[in-house]
């Protein structure tokens, strides 16, 4: 089988367009095996080089899909080009019209109260055909508290989704997937970031010439500079040498190759 995967940063990014991917996750809900998914931008690539756990978590993912510019264009600087940037932005709105077309039942986990709540109801008031869709935000801290814990599961397990949508945050987001999606046997789940916020339209997505030019996380960082300054300023400027790392390996496999 031919093997459509672009290896990079240590982990395997599939090579799909947006419509290769929703036929994938379609397949993927179908199939009904417990599954998720997890899209890496750079600072999920900065925080794979030393936290284990998340680095696992994304060798056992059923999928593998490029959310940021960046990794373009160094899929492309490392002669193995991307074919199409898939955002966890983007993907939401297309996984809520395949729900739509296959009467999927969506759950979302988190954003701030009333968030998830009212991204449902856009969505809903969007659709010429309703599908099923629930949501619980919890508490901050919940993830030590073990009555809450077992609130969410309990809730999920109720309403048997097809789809979880999980909004908590990275990497805390996928990690919480990766304890419990076999659990909870959910066909797919994605931790999904602020596209929920975008859903309900609570915060604003950066203008398209600045998604297309790389500078949607600069966008971000204007909306909640405190918040972001030290993510985007000092831990995400590593990715800058280990794109330098990257590059030097690249060469040395190629001028032994020749050799």
């Amino acid at each position: 089988m031919l093997d459509n995967t672009v290896k990079m940063f240590g982990i395997s990014i599939d090579n799909l367009t947006m419509e290769e991917a929703i036929k994938k996750i379609d397949s993927i809900i179908r199939n009904a095996k417990p599954s998720y998914i997890v899209t890496p931008n750079v600072d999920h690539i900065v925080q794979l080089q030393y936290d284990k756990e998340f680095k696992e978590i994304y060798d056992n993912a059923s999928m593998v899909l490029a959310d940021g510019m960046p990794l373009i264009w160094a899929s492309a600087l490392l002669k193995k080009k991307l074919v199409e940037r898939v955002t966890g932005a983007d993907l939401v709105p297309e996984i809520m019209k395949l729900a739509e077309q296959k009467n999927y039942r969506v759950f979302i986990l988190g954003g701030d109260k009333g968030v998830a709540e009212k991204a449902i109801e856009k969505t809903l008031k969007n659709t010429s055909r309703p599908f099923p869709m629930s949501s619980y935000s919890p508490p901050m801290g919940f993830e030590k508290d073990v009555t809450e814990l077992e609130k969410i599961k309990k809730l999920i397990k109720e309403f048997q989704p097809d789809i979880l949508l999980v909004s908590l945050g990275s990497p805390k987001g996928e990690k919480w997937i990766s304890n419990n999606f076999k659990e909870l046997q959910i066909p797919f789940s994605a931790s999904i970031g602020a596209a929920i916020d975008f859903l309900a339209g609570t915060k604003k997505r950066a203008p398209l010439w600045m998604q297309k030019i790389g500078l949607e996380w600069f966008y971000r960082f204007l909306q909640e500079p405190k918040r972001m300054f030290k993510r985007y300023f000092i831990r995400d400027s590593k990715f800058i040498f280990l794109l330098l790392r990257e590059l030097m390996k690249n060469k040395n496999t190629k001028e032994r190759i020749i050799k």
